[in-house]
């Protein structure tokens, strides 16, 4: 009977971890990727994506597009190789299908969904390079190089450096749709299509588009700058398949902050046909920083910010972030490296949970003097076309009392503070130049970030009092990692700085992060000292004594836990016996998890379902 009892008590804590898991990553992220954002981990290993999940969750992306994992080229190769397809079966050095499947396993558990990039335009620039099947001219256009590119059949039919499929045969369609559901059987959500202007439409005489798209997926597709023919009618007619991209907007604004100023525009494949709510904008991609001469690559992080804000801030359209290499070279992007982790700064996690918050919303483009600002019925996003630390006022909306209610709101970027009346927005833009702020308000019921409601609060617990442990509560949103030693002995298991990420557990009550770590090693002594750092920055400049059990806020220790699993137990729901567990952490109430077959006793009978 101990030894039932025992696993029973390992299985309640088990579940436990993986409830907590589940629920307190799902930050209200968009169940539609349409209505959330998008984060391009461009060129990184499926196993760095893994790696960072959580953190990609915390800072409110719906989703996380890869670079193209067809057969290809291995990790160090030239990042446009992997653009040159040498088939459609998935492995190359960004990884495997047992990598992606678990990329993929792990992303849903955090509410986060994936996108793969899939060439299907044309195959390499050298028939001689791609697998035997694909050698066979037959499966292509006839070879001539685009020289009009206002000419349609030359984009449709002509090379751009490589060989152009014969999207229009039977069997180029046949192939390509056997690995889009190859890459649905390892959980991909949707598709990213490159060059898919360069792939004509049924009014064309292609039914590629028709055919070869799984309509349970997401998919999108790259058109850059115009279709080559009438965009009035091939944006409508591409959007009756997939979104595209709306390259011009995104740059636009890029270039506009750069050189310090507002830009007016509310869009631009929006003006020549297409449907807002099927667009895909950015403020910069792999195609603005990578390629010779880009637009992008020379303007700093902070105004591609900006410019990411503004277009973030729009009600419909996704919203596609870009890890930025570390290199700027053209040939020295290499396939397996992975970017830049900015996109978990304050400024750019808080314009996606605006995002996210707003779906649905209309939104009010204002662009008064040095602010753009998206308005929208629960918030809003301010941007200075120059500068920061500034004081402005603005319109709220059309200022005729439709948009932002009237009150006192907190800046959740910089801090200031701005009061809203019906007809003006008016408060302190901080260090970055951007600003965000709203009623906290979510159109989503599930959003589980709501620190007001008790259930969503995380209890700091112990799972033994025999632990080696500590917990930290801090304001940052990067990547949290801790460095734990004594004289004799380090405890990381990452043995390198800046030690190892310490496990995000929840929300305190006043929205705060709360991390734990735990000792999982076999030392016996106890640690003396302890740093805790944000993307490699410490928190605190000088190291801290390490409190077992200690609670530290912002890197400074406050208190001792104490509190520890101590009860299992059946209840009774809607007055039947129920078989799963709950458990109370020493009389004190826990959070209810969002797994079915666990219920947690928050004072009152919960059903989980």
């Amino acid at each position: 009977m101990n030894n039932i009892k025992k696993l029973l008590c390992v299985a309640v804590i088990l579940c436990f971890a993986a409830a907590v898991r589940a629920q307190e990553n799902s930050y209200g992220l968009r169940e539609d990727i349409q209505e959330g954002v998008i984060l391009h981990c461009f060129d990184w290993t499926l196993s760095d994506i893994k790696s960072e999940i959580p953190a990609i969750a915390k800072a409110g992306f719906s989703a996380v597009q890869t670079s193209p994992v067809h057969k290809g080229e291995n990790v160090g190769a030239a990042w446009y190789m992997l653009y040159q397809p040498y088939d459609y079966a998935i492995g190359n050095g960004i990884g495997n299908s047992n990598e992606l499947t678990e990329l993929c396993n792990t992303a849903h558990e955090y509410g986060v969904k994936i996108i793969v990039d899939v060439v299907a335009n044309h195959t390499n620039g050298d028939l001689r390079y791609v697998a035997s099947y694909w050698q066979d001219q037959s499966l292509y256009h006839d070879p001539f190089d685009v020289s009009n590119w206002y000419d349609r059949y030359q984009v449709t039919h002509g090379k751009i450096g490589m060989w152009d499929l014969k999207t229009e045969d039977s069997r180029v369609q046949e192939k390509i749709k056997k690995y889009i559901q190859d890459l649905k059987a390892c959980g991909v959500d949707g598709i990213r299509w490159d060059a898919a202007k360069h792939i004509g439409l049924p009014s064309e005489n292609d039914s590629f588009w028709s055919n070869v798209p799984d309509k349970t997926m997401y998919n999108y597709g790259e058109i850059l700058d115009a279709t080559g023919g009438n965009d009035n009618t091939l944006f409508p007619e591409y959007q009756q398949y997939i979104s595209i991209t709306d390259n011009q907007y995104g740059n636009g604004f890029a270039s506009s902050f750069n050189n310090g100023q507002v830009n007016s525009s509310i869009g631009n494949f929006n003006q020549r046909g297409a449907e807002t709510s099927k667009l895909v904008y950015w403020g910069e991609s792999h195609d603005t920083y990578c390629n010779d001469g880009g637009s992008s690559k020379y303007i700093s992080q902070n105004n591609i910010d900006r410019a990411y804000a503004v277009v973030a801030g729009n009600n419909g359209a996704t919203a596609l972030y870009f890890s930025r290499p570390s290199s700027t070279e053209k040939n020295n992007i290499k396939v397996g490296e992975k970017g830049s982790t900015h996109f978990t700064s304050k400024e750019v996690a808080e314009v996606n949970h605006l995002h996210n918050l707003c779906a649905g919303e209309p939104n009010y483009y204002v662009h008064e003097g040095n602010v753009a600002a998206q308005v929208r019925k629960s918030g809003a996003i301010i941007v200075l076309g120059s500068g920061s630390n500034s004081n402005v006022s603005f319109t709220n909306g059309d200022g005729k009392g439709n948009w932002m209610a009237a009150g006192t709101y907190t800046d959740k970027i910089g801090g200031g503070t701005f009061t809203v009346t019906s007809s003006t927005i008016s408060g302190k833009v901080g260090s970055t130049g951007i600003a965000v702020i709203s009623n906290g308000e979510s159109t989503d019921p599930t959003d589980p970030t709501d620190p007001t409601d008790p259930d969503k609060v995380y209890t700091p617990i112990l799972t033994s009092p025999n632990e080696t442990s500590c917990f930290l509560e801090t304001t940052r949103s990067g990547t949290i990692r801790i460095w734990v030693w004594n004289d004799a002995h380090n405890f990381n298991v990452n043995g390198t700085w800046p030690g190892d990420e310490i496990q995000y557990m929840g929300l305190s009550a006043n929205g705060n992060s709360i991390y734990k770590w735990t000792y999982s090693g076999t030392e016996t002594s106890m640690p003396t000292n302890v740093i805790f750092t944000d993307n490699g920055n410490k928190i605190i400049d000088h190291d801290l004594q390490f409190v077992n059990h200690g609670y530290y806020i912002d890197g400074i220790y406050t208190k001792t836990i104490s509190d520890v699993i101590s009860s299992i137990s059946s209840f009774e729901n809607n007055g039947k016996k129920n078989a799963n567990l709950w458990y109370t952490l020493s009389g004190q109430a826990l959070r209810q998890p969002s797994t079915p077959g666990l219920y947690i006793h928050n004072g009152k009978k919960t059903v989980v379902k």
